[in-house]
Order: structure tokens, then sequence, then C-alpha cells
């Protein structure tokens, strides 16, 4: 068998430039067979390189799958065993007979997959792998069905050249007024083959749009294609076609649980084609902050579950300017601090790329090493995102039980299971401060760092906040389909579970702790006023079908609560049979907004009541006499289940009440002028 000879070790001192091993692909020796079974053995040679001095090579983007070696290639005469799906990759890349060798960087062939230490090193240049090759060949398999496949790839040439159009013409007011991108749209799906569609949908099925390396693979690239036999197209222009794909599918949305959002973002952010519903960042090469691709690729697939986080360290803002985002607020407001992060930052940019063994300011939680145990990755990373400047608790918003923790569960109950597929969709905090207090310089205490993470009983979490209520009654977890009947059905159900002998809408003129109407407040609870109808509305006026996330933030808070206010009353209106003879266009609109904000936020979720009188949405997992509390640094209150020693984290919730969605609570309990008293909480 093959034997690797090893890297050149890593200097201490000087420089150690980025070695890795580029495959030369021999040619076949006789003309190539149209099947990959009848194939002759594959011969080249692996060479110990420096990614920044090598000759010109492409790299290969590919799955593995889980089909055991059935073949082999044969490096310098001997042989190594390779999965089905290379074997049929380099079958279809193999240079024909008298043409020159095929420079190649494939991960499974250039990396010591036995060596777990080489694989550490490695993953720490592949975002440079990638980038510097001539091309990445994106192999998404065989031609399944031979005629659907060619299909599906000449109506994405098709809808990419069109894509481009509408890009165009998206930029003429007059254009979308009246309607002509919706005619360009339409002619150009009606003139596509019987079937194309579901083709092309089919194509984005397949296991290789689904893996999480490959997403860092291609959004580094220069130049991508996408491969199945010998079919080939621009990568971009194929994922440019998801605008149309998922636009004309049932309910006109990706699911929840998607992949596909992602290499749409990327094709959005290669191109420059920005919709406004995307979160862009000031960081280059960077698609986006750390937890936000971790929950936009909970449904991307890996092997070694340590790879969920590792594949998206070359793509995220805490990845490629750890330093500037660890003082990211903090520099914002004051100029010198700012002058020195941006110094500090060239500095150690110029350091890592020219030696990025020595991970120079980099934090160990953002250096991938897979000797480490798997719970202590993750733990390990949620400390690293709760102790930086200025230690907000973003993190436990990415927290989704689909079950009451246990006891014997490795993983802390606040640490987010980034390897689970998603449940709900996460409130997006920045709209809310519900434990901030401002100026948000007045409590960066270094003491409190030390303190979330001094107990000696490990995986304990150490905050302090205050007291909220207590969950008196909870609605049945919220399931629903995407019609806004559905919708409408599960609000209703919830209402009668949480008030039961309370008619809706109505409640006998019955009055929230708020003032306002029982039923109104009710639905903006159900609707995460006024963030859920901000999204709501971007949904309603979308033509493309994709939610990215947008904030009430990004709006005027004033014109966020007007949407929020008429979308609430538009729906109630409408259930109570008001206006049903004359519905206005904007009535209905406004109620399929609500509608729209209950399906983002409330799938998947419980509606609640606690004894003070609350109601909000929660975690699935949440049960009556569950606590209902603030934590200081949190953007949203959270529902922690009381244990003999300690507190268990079950999500984070929202409550239909200003005064503590907007840290006016905080700010009285901090600054010492009522409201209930601090309380320290261990939560493990």
């Amino acid at each position: 068998m093959y034997k690797y000879q090893p890297l050149p070790p890593v200097s201490k001192t000087g420089r150690t430039p980025p070695f890795t091993r580029i495959l030369t692909l021999f040619s076949s020796r006789s003309p190539p067979s149209p099947s990959p079974d009848d194939s002759e053995p594959f011969h080249g040679t692996l060479a110990i390189t420096n990614l920044e001095s090598t000759q010109p090579y492409e790299a290969l983007s590919y799955t593995w799958g889980t089909a055991d070696p059935e073949t082999y290639i044969w490096l310098d005469d001997l042989p190594l065993p390779i999965k089905p799906n290379l074997a049929a990759a380099l079958h279809f890349l193999r240079p024909s007979p008298g043409q020159p060798p095929r420079r190649l960087w494939i991960d499974a062939l250039c990396i010591d997959q036995s060596s777990l230490e080489e694989r550490s090193r490695q993953v720490q240049y592949m975002r440079l792998v990638y980038k510097y090759c001539q091309r990445v060949i994106a192999w998404i398999g065989l031609k399944q069905e031979s005629e659907a496949t060619e299909v599906a790839f000449e109506a994405g040439k098709v809808l990419s050249d069109v894509s481009r159009l509408v890009a165009d013409l998206r930029k003429d007011a007059a254009a979308m007024e009246d309607g002509v991108v919706r005619d360009v749209v339409g002619n150009a799906l009606g003139g596509l083959p019987e079937g194309a569609l579901l083709n092309l949908q089919k194509l984005f099925d397949r296991e290789y749009f689904h893996r999480t390396w490959v997403v860092q693979e291609i959004a580094v690239a220069n130049v991508a294609v996408v491969k199945s036999e010998e079919l080939e197209m621009s990568f971009f222009d194929l994922v440019s076609t998801l605008l149309f794909v998922f636009g004309n599918r049932p309910g006109g949305k990706i699911e929840t649980n998607t992949s596909l959002d992602v290499w749409y973002l990327i094709f959005t952010r290669q191109s420059g084609a920005h919709s406004g519903h995307v979160r862009l960042t000031e960081i280059p090469g960077s698609l986006g902050p750390l937890l936000d691709l971790l929950e936009q690729m909970r449904a991307f697939k890996a092997t070694d579950l340590r790879d969920k986080i590792y594949s998206v360290l070359g793509i995220c803002d805490e990845g490629l300017q750890p330093i500037t985002t660890r003082t990211h607020i903090t520099q914002r407001s004051d100029r010198w601090l700012r002058g020195l992060t941006t110094a500090i930052t060239g500095v150690q940019n110029f350091v890592n790329e020219r030696n990025p063994d020595l991970g120079w300011g980099i934090p160990a939680a953002l250096k991938p090493d897979y000797t480490r145990p798997i719970p202590e990755v993750y733990t390990g990373l949620a400390k690293f995102l709760i102790s930086k400047m200025p230690m907000f608790l973003d993190v436990l918003s990415y927290v989704q039980h689909r079950t009451t923790p246990t006891p014997d569960d490795p993983y802390p109950s606040w640490v987010p299971k980034w390897f689970e597929s998603k449940s709900v969709t996460v409130f997006r905090g920045g709209d809310f401060t519900a434990g901030i207090c401002t100026p948000p310089l007045g409590d960066f205490f270094q003491s409190r760092i030390q303190r979330a993470f001094s107990s000696p009983i490990p995986g304990t979490l150490i905050m302090d906040g205050f007291h909220v209520g207590v969950v008196h009654r909870v609605s049945n977890v919220m399931n629903f389909g995407s019609d806004g009947h559905s919708k409408t059905e599960a609000v209703q159900r919830a209402w009668t579970e949480l008030l039961p002998n309370m008619p809706f809408p109505g409640a006998n003129g019955s009055r929230y702790i708020t003032g306002e109407p029982l039923d109104v407040a009710f639905c903006k609870a159900l609707s995460v006023h006024p963030m859920g109808a901000v999204v709501g509305h971007v949904m309603s006026n979308s033509m493309d079908g994709f939610h990215f996330s947008t904030s009430a933030s990004e709006m005027d808070r004033q014109i966020a609560t007007g949407i929020s206010d008429a979308a609430v009353g538009a729906f109630l209106s409408g259930l109570a049979g008001e206006g049903d003879e004359v519905l206005s266009a904007e009535s209905e609109k406004a109620r399929v907004t609500f509608r729209n904000a209950v399906g983002v936020y409330c799938y998947g979720r419980r509606a609640f009541l606690t004894r003070e009188g609350h109601l909000g949405i929660g975690p699935p997992v949440m049960q009556e006499g569950d606590e209902v509390v603030v934590l200081f640094r949190g953007r949203m209150p959270y529902v922690l289940r009381r244990g003999p020693t300690h507190h268990v984290f079950l999500g984070d919730c929202y409550l239909c009440d200003d005064n503590i969605m907007r840290g006016l609570v905080t700010e009285s309990v901090r600054h010492g002028r009522g409201g209930p008293p601090a309380v320290l909480y261990g939560i493990r």
C-alpha cells in the first residue's frame, strides 16, 4: 500500500510555507470508456508543494460517499484505495491518450487522512487551496437519468441568462412597476421543455449540495464549474437559477430546514446581485458572522461532526479576522481603539498569510483540532462566543433542544448542537435588548467573564439576571402547513389552549397587562412584534421566495411598529368578519404579512402564558412550572428549568412586553432604580 511522505515540519521561529500535496494524474492508455465501470487502473504521483509558488492546478470539490472503496489509484506504482464517487470523477477527469497529465488537488488523496495532526494542519490551508487554484471542479456525480440530467443542464444555462437580464431590469423602477420582470420570467419558464424545472430541482437535491465542506470550497473560488460526466457549466450560473426553481415551488418559498438558501447567498455575494434580504459583512471574503453561518448550515451534512464548525471558519467574520470581531462593538465606540484594532489585524493577517501554522492571534476555539473530543469542540466554541467582548449571550439563542436535556448528555444544556437540523427559526435578537443596558460600555467587566466559567463543576455557566415569571400554561407545539388557512387555525388553537372559554377575537373586552386588548397582545406575541411583521412584510413583497434575515432595526422602529399594528388589526378584523364584503388588496396583504410572521417564528414553538400574565412564544421543550428569566447581556428572555443544584437551559423566548424586550426593566435593575432583585443563575 502507498505510504505518505510527511510534510515538512512547522517551524516554531521562522516562516513555514503552506505545504500540501498535488496529484499528477496520468492520461489513460486507451480511449476513455463512456462507463466508469470499465475504467482501466488510475496512475499518478503525489508531490509535496508550496501552495504559494506551485504550478497551476485544479481543485476537486465532491462528496466522499458512504460506500467502501472498490478500486485503487496507483501512486508511484503503489496502490491507494479510493471510494466509488471519486473513482467516477477521476474517470471523467483523466486526460485522454496523448494529452499531458492533469494536476489536481483532491482532499482524500492529497491529505494523509490517517493522521489527525496533518488533517488539523491542512484544514487551516483549505481556504488557500481553493483560492489559489485555477478553477474548482464541483463533481455532483454521474448522470442518474441521462436525458433528465442533460435537460437540467440546458435549462440551467437558459435560466442563468434570464437571471442576468432580471438583475439588470430590477435596477429600473419603471420595469418593476410595469411588471416587465414578471413577464420576462414567465416567458422564460413557459419556453422550457416540459419537466425542465423538476429536473433542475432534482439536480439540487443531490448529495453534493448538502455537504458542509463544499460550501467553503465554492465560496472562495475565483472560477468554479459544476460537472456530471461530460456535462459542464459555470457553478455560479447554475445556482443563479434557484431564483426561479424554488420561486415556483408550491408555497412559493424554501422550507425552514434547507441547504439551498446558502447557495443562493453565495451567488448574491459572488455576483454582487444584493437583494435587500441578505445580511452583508464588512470582512473581505466572509459570508457573514460565524453564528449566522452555523445556523444557516445546520441542514448540511458532515461525517465528522467537528467539521460542522471547522468548515465555516475560512468563510466567516470571526475565522478571517478574529481580532476585529472580538472588539466589534468597542471599536465602533472608540476611534483610538478602532485604529489600534485595525493595525493589529493587519499584522495578524500579514503573519498568518505567510505562516498559517502559527495561527497568531487566533483563539484556540477557532483552530481546527481533530484530536479534541467533539463535545469539547462545541463547548469551547460556545464559551468563546460568550466570553468575547462585549460578552453578549447571542449564542444562547441558537440552542434548539428537540427533547429535554438529561444529566448524562455530554453537551451542557446551554451549548448549541449545530449538527442537529434546524427545528425553529432563530429570533433575530439584534432587534431586542432585554438584558442589555445602555450605554453598551456600561458593564464590560473582566470579572463577569471570569465568573461565567468559574464553577468547579464542568460545563456550568454562571450568569446574573432577574426573574420574570413562572409558566402557567403552554400550548401544544405549533405545527401547520404553508397555506394561510392552516396558520389561522393554528393561531386559534393556541388561543383556546392558553385561554379556554374566552372568545377569539374579542375576549369580552379583556385587557392585557400592558393595557391593550388581550387578543391584540396575543397576536403580537405570536408575530414577535414588531420584528416578525417586518419579516412577513418582506416575504409578501418578495418575488424570489427566499427568506433571508431582515431585522426591524434595519427599518425605522416607528414604521416597523406601524406595519405590525396594521397586520394584527387586519387579521383580527378578518376573523371577526369585518370587511368581508369589500376586502381591499391592502387589507389582504396585511393579513398575509401577519400569517407570514406566524409561519416564520411560531412553527415548532409553544405559545405560553405566565402566572404573572405575560404572553409569549418559547421552545418546544418548555412546560408548566418553568421559569422565564432575563440574563444580563442577553438580547432575549430565556426559559430555564429549576433543578436540585442548578438550572437547565431550555431556550430563548419572546414576551409581549416592550419594557422587558427593549431593556427598560434591565436598566432599572442594573442602575438601582427598582424592579426585581438581581439573581445569580448556575446553568448546566
